[in-house]
């Protein structure tokens, strides 16, 4: 009984099984007093308490095994409900961050239906619609990148020279996308290669790019680098901006992230551009680490794995 109901270590199923034998040895003289009759009941007594031991053995096992399922239930259940309440937060994110760029598409909208189309006011209207379209645009496609980028295990690499393919990113910023804060790139002078998705690192070059302009000044200026370091290829992303607050630059990877920061200019972020550019990083085998000072600026350093010759 004890056995099958109670639910006993190895240890303990051990010592109880000792001490039984050994006490029911001893005082069984006192009643038993023939040889035959010892040797019989110390048999008996050894197989009875063999029985207990490999019972006491099957029930912990079996209550274990039950256990650690119910256990694993459980972490599933947090996993499950961790996900749903993460879902629901980018549903409110999303919710609330589309709600404003396209409730001032309606109301624009509405005004030009008024106006007649002619004069200053009615070209700033329609600024403002381009604008908040693409603000709508770039929260829809982060969302769209982390949901890939999770679902895909592996990026298709190819292998390309690094220093013209981030020449022409630069080249393109300085054409289209550029006010007045000046960008430079410097590199070795000679060829690296590297393996890349050309689509997506342009992702993380046009964030990082991205990110360095919205909290810099108009006169400030933006160093990109690429170094072949003696055990990866190096890229560099440094600005001159404001800088990240010390207590926030832990959390800057984060999904969603606590250290999200509108920026200088009233750029909106929703905490998703670095989360993106980390996933992306780490598919090409790679590593991304920030380092900043307030009011001095802030460098992204790209670790890539180099080429073997």
């Amino acid at each position: 009984m004890v056995s099958i109901f109670f639910t006993l270590e190895y240890y303990e199923t051990l010592l109880i099984t000792l001490i039984t034998g050994l006490i029911f040895s001893l005082i069984l003289p006192f009643y038993v007093h023939t040889f035959n009759e010892l040797a019989l009941n110390n048999i008996a007594s050894i197989l009875v308490l063999t029985v207990f031991y490999f019972i006491s053995r099957y029930s912990f096992s079996y209550r274990a095994d039950n256990f650690l399922k119910l256990k694993a239930i459980n972490e599933k259940n947090i996993e499950i409900e961790n996900t749903i309440q993460a879902k629901n937060e980018i549903l409110s994110i999303v919710a609330h961050d589309l709600r404003n760029p396209l409730t001032i598409i309606k109301s624009v909208t509405s005004l030009l239906a008024l106006d007649g189309g002619s004069g200053e006011d009615y070209y700033e209207n329609l600024q403002l619609i381009r604008a908040s379209c693409d603000k709508a645009s770039s929260i829809i496609n982060d969302l769209l990148e982390t949901a890939q980028n999770e679902i895909v295990n592996e990026f298709e690499l190819e292998k390309i020279e690094l220093s013209a393919f981030l020449a022409a990113i630069i080249d393109e910023w300085k054409r289209n996308k550029m006010s007045q804060v000046s960008i430079s790139f410097q590199h070795s002078g000679y060829l690296i290669d590297a393996y890349v998705h050309t689509e997506k690192m342009q992702r993380v070059m046009d964030n990082l790019i991205s990110n360095a302009l919205k909290f810099s000044g108009k006169n400030d200026r933006i160093e990109i680098t690429l170094r072949d370091a003696t055990e990866h290829i190096l890229i560099e992303v440094k600005d001159f901006g404001i800088g990240i607050p010390a207590d926030l630059l832990p959390y800057i990877f984060d999904r969603f992230s606590k250290a999200r920061r509108d920026g200088i200019r009233g750029e909106i972020s929703i905490g998703l551009g670095l989360s993106i550019v980390q996933q992306i990083i780490k598919k090409h085998n790679g590593d991304i680490t920030a380092t900043s000072t307030i009011e001095n600026g802030t460098t992204f350093s790209i670790k890539l794995p180099k080429v073997k010759s």
